[in-house]
């Protein structure tokens, strides 16, 4: 399985967890996810990247799938936190 960082690459107005462009996090191996010490990670973000994290981790991506193509991916709120996520 792939090795993936999601990283904060945005904030477009504002992050009621107070992320902040740079902040990020790692999916390691079989689904472990390992934050940089003292870092945090908003659980809402978490659960709008984590479907595209699934997909991206898999080797080979099954089917006609568009996620390969897509490196960005935002928070539910529409005014808080564009993620990118990258195989690393």
């Amino acid at each position: 399985m792939r090795e993936l960082e999601v990283r904060v690459v945005k904030v477009v107005e504002r992050c009621g967890a107070r992320l902040k462009v740079g902040d990020r996090f790692f999916i390691r191996g079989k689904g472990k996810l390992e934050l940089p010490a003292g870092q945090q990670m908003c659980i809402y973000a978490l659960n709008s990247i984590l479907p595209f994290v699934i997909l991206k981790q898999r080797e080979p991506i099954p089917g006609e799938v568009w996620i390969p193509e897509s490196a960005e991916v935002a928070c539910p709120d529409p005014c808080g936190v564009i993620f990118e996520i990258r195989e690393v």
